[in-house]
């Protein structure tokens, strides 16, 4: 059997242009910038970030359309060439830049043009099952090892994960344009179906503010009582999973296993959260990893194998998997957020989020994309886990040996498992099982992504 290395390409640019795409959408929050401005400078800083994430999964699902409308893979790997340029111009000039405003741009700038890659790179490449695994693979990891490159305090930089690699940049450029050349012009893009288009799009733009409403809401809570914080959590929690309800129910009617794929989606951001903020940051001083490449490592595996095994994991299976995960924060302090445990969880996450988008996999270019974008723009999990972290008070360890003078070592032991920490892992748990119980219900629809597409290139 002859080497198809048009295949190889592609699937190798859309494995590259995905991990792109997640490192760049990557902005998680920081209590700490190491930024000399005003507050009200600073304060405006750290909302742009969540902002441009959101603006970036609408582009992202805008860039699939146009894509799609265009019908040229040569054009849509030019584009994503072109957008790798951009966000290779902006990791230059980030270290020159003196002005916040400047700054801010250049947040923006950077999430429009992680969006527009993650569009292409779909609309070019998911007709065909080992491209569009890549593109899963991709972004999947990406998403869930971007976190590990951050700091305990924001430099001046686009995200607090700092800005992606130069030779992810270059993979992507290099394997994009080789992409271009070789397309041939006689395998176009599917043109998307009538009314496709304008749902996914009315679906990204209202979870996209939805979730950045719902997230800035619980934000505010910091301050507030730890009743009336729990009642706003558990109340943005049902309404961004009503917001997802509706979208998914417009695209299952729509365009087959869209909602399912997006249901399986906000399931992966959910179970998460939790973890993602132990890996980075100030959040995640407890657990220090040797090398973020353990988590790259891991994550890559974890999804690989789960994409592998896509076909043959019931989805029950994999969102019980994906629910033990937020669980396990009931565990004992060390237990649960060690550095093993936490690139266990991050490994669990991978196989169970792959496992259940890759089972879901819609035939739709505009709803894949959609799903893909969630993880990144779901904030209101991620605000809810802040809130819940900052109600819990982790616990405080004293070293009396930086003490003079010095005579013995000791830590003072505090209950990490209290009613902050169960009500945490309980409401993410209920979210995740919510998610599945919709997986279940939404009915099949025969109009897959292996069994409506053909494997051209």
């Amino acid at each position: 059997m002859p080497v198809d290395f048009r295949a190889i390409l592609t699937t190798l640019a859309a494995l590259a242009s995905g991990a792109l795409a997640a490192f760049a959408l990557t902005n998680p929050p920081l209590q700490d910038w190491a930024i000399v401005a005003s507050q009200s400078e600073i304060d405006r800083w750290i909302s742009s970030g969540p902002t441009s994430v959101a603006l970036g999964a609408v582009v992202a699902v805008l860039a699939c359309a146009l894509s799609q409308r265009s019908g040229s893979r040569r054009a849509a790997w030019i584009v994503v060439t072109a957008a790798t340029a951009i966000i290779a111009l902006i990791r230059v000039a980030v270290p020159d830049v003196a002005v916040l405003d400047l700054l801010i741009t250049l947040v923006v700038l950077k999430s429009v043009a992680a969006g527009v890659i993650l569009g292409c790179a779909v609309a070019a490449s998911w007709d065909r099952t080992a491209a569009r695994n890549g593109v899963l693979l991709g972004v999947i990891a990406g998403y869930l090892s971007a976190h590990a490159f951050g700091t305990g305090a924001g430099r001046m930089s686009t995200s607090a994960v700092g800005e992606p690699a130069w030779l992810l940049l270059a993979a992507t450029a290099v394997l994009a344009v080789a992409c271009a050349i070789s397309a041939q012009s006689g395998f176009r893009i599917r043109r998307p179906d009538a009314g496709e288009i304008r749902v996914a799009l009315i679906a990204v733009i209202a979870l996209a503010i939805g979730h950045r409403i719902l997230g800035s809401i619980v934000d505010r809570q910091e301050f507030a009582s730890k009743g009336t914080a729990w009642v706003v959590m558990t109340v943005c929690a049902a309404a961004a999973l009503s917001l997802t309800a509706i979208a998914a129910r417009q695209l299952g009617e729509q365009s087959g296993a869209g909602g399912k794929f997006l249901w399986a989606a906000t399931a992966l951001a959910a179970a998460s959260a939790p973890t993602l903020m132990l890996v980075n940051g100030e959040y995640g001083q407890w657990a220090s990893l040797e090398s973020p490449w353990v988590v790259v490592l891991a994550s890559g595996v974890a999804v690989a194998l789960g994409l592998r095994l896509s076909k043959r994991i019931p989805a029950t299976v994999a969102v019980v998997i994906l629910a033990a995960v937020p669980l396990s924060e009931l565990l004992p302090f060390t237990p649960a957020h060690g550095a093993v445990s936490i690139v266990v969880k991050i490994a669990a996450l991978g196989f169970g989020g792959a496992a259940l988008l890759g089972a879901l996999a819609p035939a739709s270019l505009v709803d894949a994309t959609l799903g893909l974008a969630i993880p990144f723009a779901a904030m209101t999990f991620t605000s809810i886990t802040v809130l819940a972290y900052q109600l819990s008070w982790p616990p405080v360890r004293v070293n009396f040996a930086s003490v003079e003078p010095a005579i013995y070592t000791a830590e003072i032991p505090v209950d990490y498992v209290n009613a902050q920490t169960i009500g945490s892992a309980l409401l993410f748990v209920a979210i995740i099982a919510v998610c599945g119980a919709a997986i279940r219900r939404v009915p099949q629809i025969a109009n897959s992504a292996e069994s409506g597409v053909s494997d051209a290139h």
